[in-house]
């Protein structure tokens, strides 16, 4: 029952030492594991943001080019110049950016636009919000994007003033927002939930995955916190990557200034969609991780309990399933060192047992020596006593508990009349009887080579004495 217990208690120690430890690996593998995605993620948000960045860029130059041809054409042939409206009535319509072709106006209130577009009479050239702007422009630039009323589209006009005389002249176009409303939409995906552009100055929302937002201010959003804090980000100055609270969740915001306008391109990546699908894979390598905790469990279990039985038979006499000598050491050492100074050691001989073997046989024999350890067992049979068979008829007990010379005295008379009850009719003519040295731990030092070795002189004494006896050193 107690090698039941301890083997029980020793494999709730082992499973309490390998299942947190097989935890701990596999909680610090997803730690790893999550940080690992979230970098690539992350990695991936600042590349697909620059990359769109930059076709936004690419555009808003080759926009530029294009009406810059135009301008440098204008100057060379003049106002005066027929040439020169025809030449403006070729950008409309040919150009995807500006469909409806450039216009000017001078402060002379003149106006020309390639549409065919004809003003109210109401309408003042230096009024107009193209021409204030364009006044103080002598290369094209973008201007602050509006919403165009016929057409509901994001546009932005392209203004600079012309190198002309003698008026003061503003060439213009319309480009429409079109692609940059495109490329917002590529860019979304399942983690990145968000991308737009918005100006600078206004925050005016150029292009938008959400298209509602179109056209709105970014500071109007106060019932987004993504937004609210988007704007923190550029009220800050703050461009590249940053972790930013949203509604529901923390996002990564990528911020890109785009060259040649006055446009921040920003891209919003959801913590929790990176997350998810990583869970999804998580889940099952927690599933075959406890799988293999418990497989792992049940082998070492079974490879435990066959070591304990391997490690119990190496320590136990097959003959009498005492301890063997090794055994019988080391648990002696270990009373020992525990109990300093305390118990006695007994080595019993067995009396005239070369009879038993001699007359009546070696079956009877073995027959004698498990009897007798049987009876060994009996009768020394509390916590701290221990029991074993040295050699042949030679046994060994020893008494780990604070014992008298008295107390040991009684004790071993007691065990002597026991093994005669026991013995005696069995075996009248062969006279089994035990001779006994017993080496006190008090008295000696408290190492088990020594006190074998007085107990083993006393043994020796109690033979010589005439047997069938004891003797205390």
């Amino acid at each position: 029952m107690k090698a039941k217990r301890r083997y029980i208690w020793a494999n709730i120690k082992l499973v309490g030492t390998i299942v947190p430890v097989v935890l701990i690996m596999i909680v610090i593998y997803f730690m790893l594991a999550r940080r690992e995605v979230l970098t690539l993620s992350k990695e991936k948000l600042a590349l697909e943001s620059q990359y769109y960045a930059e076709e936004i860029s690419t555009w808003a130059k080759s926009v530029l080019n294009e009406v810059t041809i135009y301008k440098t054409m204008i100057e060379q042939l003049g106002l005066d110049n027929e040439d020169t409206y025809d030449l403006m009535n070729t950008s409309a319509g040919t150009h995807d950016a500006y469909p409806y072709g450039l216009y000017m106006g001078d402060d002379r209130g003149n106006y020309f636009d390639a549409s065919g577009w004809v003003p109210d009479e109401d309408f003042v050239v230096t009024e107009r919000d193209w021409y204030i702007e364009g006044l103080s422009h002598d290369h094209f630039t973008f201007g602050e994007p509006y919403v165009d009323a016929m057409t509901g589209g994001t546009c932005v006009s392209v203004t600079c003033r012309l190198n002309t005389a003698p008026a003061v002249t503003v060439l213009s176009t319309d480009v429409y927002l079109d692609y940059a409303s495109q490329l917002v939409s590529e860019v979304t995906s399942d983690n990145i939930e968000h991308a737009f552009f918005v100006t600078r100055e206004s925050r005016l929302i150029v292009a938008d995955s959400n298209a509602a937002m179109v056209g709105l201010s970014l500071n109007s959003r106060s019932d987004s916190l993504l937004y609210q804090n988007v704007s923190r980000l550029l009220d800050a100055e703050k461009t590249g990557q940053s972790s930013v609270l949203g509604d529901e969740s923390v996002f990564f915001v990528d911020i890109n200034v785009i060259p040649d306008t006055d446009w921040y391109f920003i891209t919003c990546m959801n913590r929790n969609e990176v997350l998810k699908d990583l869970w999804r894979i998580e889940f099952p390598m927690l599933l075959l991780a406890v799988i293999a905790c418990i497989v792992l469990f049940i082998l070492t279990s079974l490879f435990s309990r066959e070591m304990s039985t391997i490690r119990t038979n190496a320590r136990l006499d097959p003959l009498t399933r005492l301890l063997n000598r090794e055994g019988f050491e080391e648990l002696v050492q270990l009373s020992l060192e525990e109990r300093p100074g305390q118990g006695m050691l007994m080595i019993i001989d067995m009396d005239n047992f070369k009879l038993i073997n001699d007359q009546l046989g070696h079956p009877v024999g073995d027959q004698v020596l498990k009897e007798f350890a049987t009876v060994l067992e009996n009768y020394f049979n509390r916590n701290k006593d221990i029991v074993s068979r040295l050699a042949g008829d030679e046994f060994a007990v020893f008494v780990g508990r604070d014992i008298t010379t008295t107390e040991t005295e009684s004790m071993l008379n007691k065990f002597m009349s026991v093994i005669h009850q026991t013995f005696d009719n069995k075996f009248p003519h062969q006279k089994l009887s035990a001779s006994i040295g017993v080496g006190a731990a008090a008295s000696c030092a408290s190492s088990y080579e020594t006190l074998y070795q007085t107990a083993d002189k006393a043994l020796y004494e109690a033979k010589w004495n005439g047997k069938d006896r004891f003797q205390i050193r």
